[in-house]
């Protein structure tokens, strides 16, 4: 944990999305995007005044780094009186001019669907399943880098693992880097893994119940949408649609994720957080029983498929 209040803000630097406040910051002689909990005010029903997004964005990505997976650095602060996480922006070094460019999927759905408007939804932020994968498969950028379709089915596996339920089109990409030179972007933007807006009283009384505890670990839904006479713009379940078996690169991430995984390391990922700091309320240990019940139970269902 980092007390971050003495950090610099750069009014210079700006980033989007919708998960909560966030700007730029010195940091360590670069550059990081400071990350805020979001508000639960407006949400249905709200157990917790801000989500845990900070953390879960912390541990997501922490555990991404443990299948050497390229991910962003992030670090756990205080700021502003909030629990806050530090990602270290990787378009640029010590400066605020960028010394690459990051190209979301949205953009790159949006330009491939062009060529043929009456097949497509027409939307680069439309989920539906064959038309990411016709994306990646077809848009000459992305078949020109490689390793693309292995990264989305890496991704699709390791979300249903830590539970990331919003892996849309704007959180992943490629960076466009000096000369034209085009890459594979770090996986970012992890916040909405881990139950960001289930509160602890929650998460004990969760874990007391065998069938809530299975429900909580496996039968929630992902981002992406099957395609389909049947099932068009169903929202997919990662664990029944990896059970079924049916898509081939599916099935070799599913392989990886099993020859790669370290629960030990993830273990110590998720017990090296304080439970408290400077009086801040920070990840109690019932929180961690519960993130480590959903892990293994995950875990077990990949190995036993």
């Amino acid at each position: 944990m980092l007390n971050l209040n003495e950090a610099v803000k750069i009014n210079a630097v700006a980033y989007g999305g919708n998960a909560g406040a966030k700007y730029g910051v010195k940091l360590n002689g670069g550059i990081w995007m400071i990350k805020y909990p979001k508000t639960t005010r407006d949400m249905a029903n709200p157990q917790i005044s801000y989500t845990t997004s900070p953390l879960s964005e912390y541990l997501g990505s922490k555990i991404y780094e443990t299948f050497k997976i390229p991910v962003h650095e992030t670090k756990l602060g205080i700021r502003n009186g909030k629990v806050v996480v530090a990602c270290k922006d990787f378009t640029r070094t010590d400066s605020i001019i960028p010394i690459g460019i990051l190209i979301l999927f949205h953009e790159l759905k949006n330009s491939f669907m062009a060529g043929d408007l009456d097949s497509y939804s027409g939307t680069g932020s439309e989920t539906l399943l064959g038309e990411v994968l016709d994306t990646i498969k077809g848009l000459p950028e992305l078949t020109e880098i490689g390793g693309v379709i292995n990264r989305f089915w890496d991704m699709f596996v390791i979300d249903a693992f830590i539970g990331n339920n919003d892996r849309n089109n704007g959180n992943w990409g490629i960076l466009a880097e000096p000369g034209g030179v085009l890459s594979l972007a770090p996986v970012f933007d992890n916040g909405n893994a881990f139950f960001n807006k289930k509160s602890s009283a929650n998460m004990e009384k969760r874990m007391k119940d065998e069938t809530a505890i299975r429900e909580d670990a496996l039968e929630g839904t992902c981002i992406y949408k099957y395609t389909g006479t049947d099932t068009e713009g169903k929202k997919i379940k990662p664990f029944e649609f990896i059970k079924k078996g049916d898509n081939p690169d599916c099935n070799a991430a599913v392989s990886r994720f099993l020859q790669s995984v370290d629960m030990n390391s993830i273990k110590e990922v998720i017990n090296s957080v304080p439970e408290t700091f400077n009086e801040f309320l920070i990840m109690p240990q019932v929180q961690k029983n519960y993130y480590l019940k959903l892990l293994h139970l995950r875990l077990k269902f990949l190995q036993e498929r």
